[in-house]
């Protein structure tokens, strides 16, 4: 790794790793206000639950496509910005588009909300969020050069992100509470957030330059889609690192906790307390560079899955018991985290693997390969939760809900995710080998 200033490469500032996680902050908003996506659909536009997951899914074919190409269009970009920094600029189109999607009109016909649904879903996942998403790897190596740096800024990055998100997670319920009868009211509400997070967002792209500059980017050589192809078929590593990173997805996808509080527990804004739970959690990634000098990222991501299928499970019996669920919604939170912040210290072990073994690193086509099942898990989860409630009963237009209803909430709450996060546990067993072939190469 050539820089093109001096400096320790271990050695990251505060202030800079701030600075750094300014537009996941504004993407992760995006990504809670997703989660109220399908209960506006239903509850507002009263569009059958059944099609609202459908249509997201739908949206995710596309994303098949799309990914892999961003992936072959970073790893091929070379500009005076750099190779990651200059797809910031497409937070703009991820904003102005989610304002879009909640601006849609309740007089509209079920045809043209379907179809207003799926471009503007389409258009903040598949491309915009897309190519945000693959620029993210090569732009955080670059930037900081070392996988101790990275693992740091990621760390941080974590906290900050985190305490972020939740002033978002926990207002947004009282907001919603206030404003969100109408959907005029959900427009306003749209727009207090969009306006500053897109401004915060932009601070990354303002002051954080590539400065550092990988060999091969040095000699110019250009990744064709023949690599792509070669390495997504033998590197099977990164298709269990795209699996684990998906489920945490997968489950917030759901979005099914509004409807647990809004049904089960019988008030939306005891959410609000509840978020106040990832604050504690969150606390947990200040230790993760310290655990991974004895633990791989991949080794805690099995750890924390083990502890969520725990957490889940005991969502299930917690009903409307309010400590049950602190106690419950702290061990599922902690399930989350190294999936979800260190994702990019792991890709730049399967890159360093894929150049090992004589291949291109390719760090945004793993990216990309990984951002793929991400996002198929956010539509994965809005689908299951459309048939899972329609499959229940459950009506948005009913004051009070059927047991059947209430039960399938309560699935979608606690047996599920549970599962999921077992599947995750798995695919960590599985990647171990990678790790101890990693260092046996470099103690050599």
């Amino acid at each position: 790794m050539e820089k093109t200033k001096t400096n320790n490469p271990e050695k990251v500032s505060l202030g800079k790793s701030l600075l750094w996680n300014t537009r996941p902050l504004s993407f992760g908003a995006v990504t809670i206000l997703m989660g109220y996506l399908s209960m506006f659909c239903t509850d507002m536009l009263q569009m059958p639950a059944a099609l609202v997951g459908t249509l997201l899914m739908v949206s995710k074919i596309f994303d098949g496509v799309t990914d892999l190409i961003a992936g072959y269009i970073v790893d091929n970009t070379k500009t005076k910005l750099g190779k990651g920094r200059p797809y910031e600029l497409c937070l703009i189109g991820v904003w102005v588009c989610t304002f879009a999607l909640f601006a849609s009109n309740v007089e509209w016909s079920m045809a043209m909300k379907s179809a207003w649904l799926l471009i503007m879903y389409t258009l903040i996942w598949s491309i915009f969020g897309t190519m945000l998403n693959a620029a993210e790897t090569p732009y955080i190596i670059r930037a900081f050069g070392d996988p101790i740096a990275v693992t740091k800024v990621s760390a941080i990055g974590g906290v900050f992100i985190t305490l972020g998100c939740m002033v978002v997670s926990i207002s947004l319920p009282m907001v919603i509470g206030t404003l969100g009868t109408t959907v005029a009211g959900w427009r306003k509400i749209i727009a207090m957030y969009a306006v500053p997070l897109l401004i915060i967002g932009f601070l990354r792209f303002l002051t954080i330059r590539e400065v550092f500059v990988p060999e091969q980017d040095v000699k110019g050589e250009k990744v064709t889609i023949k690599d792509i192809l070669t390495v997504l078929k033998s590197n099977r590593y990164i298709w269990l690192l795209a699996i684990v990173s998906m489920i945490p997805q997968t489950i917030s996808g759901m979005g099914a906790n509004t409807y647990y509080f809004n049904v089960v527990v019988g008030d939306i804004t005891k959410l609000s307390a509840m978020s106040m739970m990832g604050l504690v959690s969150t606390l947990f990634i200040l230790f993760f560079p310290a655990m991974m000098k004895k633990r791989s990222a991949m080794d805690l991501i099995g750890i924390f899955s083990a502890i969520g299928v725990a957490g889940y499970i005991m969502v299930f019996f917690a009903g409307s018991n309010m400590i049950a669920l602190i106690v419950a919604f702290f061990l599922s939170g902690l399930a989350a985290l190294p999936a979800s912040y260190m994702r990019s210290p792991i890709i730049m072990d399967v890159a360093e693997y894929n150049e090992r073994h004589g291949r291109p690193r390719m760090e945004a086509t793993l990216a990309a390969a990984t951002n793929f099942t991400v996002k198929v898990g956010q539509a994965l989860g809005a689908f299951l939760l459309g048939i899972i409630l329609s499959a229940g009963g459950y009506d948005g237009a009913l004051a009070v809900q059927p047991d059947s209803a209430v039960m399938s909430i309560r699935v979608l709450n606690s047996f599920i995710p549970a599962a999921l996060m077992l599947l995750s546990f798995i695919c960590a067993v599985a990647y171990r080998p990678l790790d101890a072939f990693l260092k046996k190469e470099r103690e050599k």
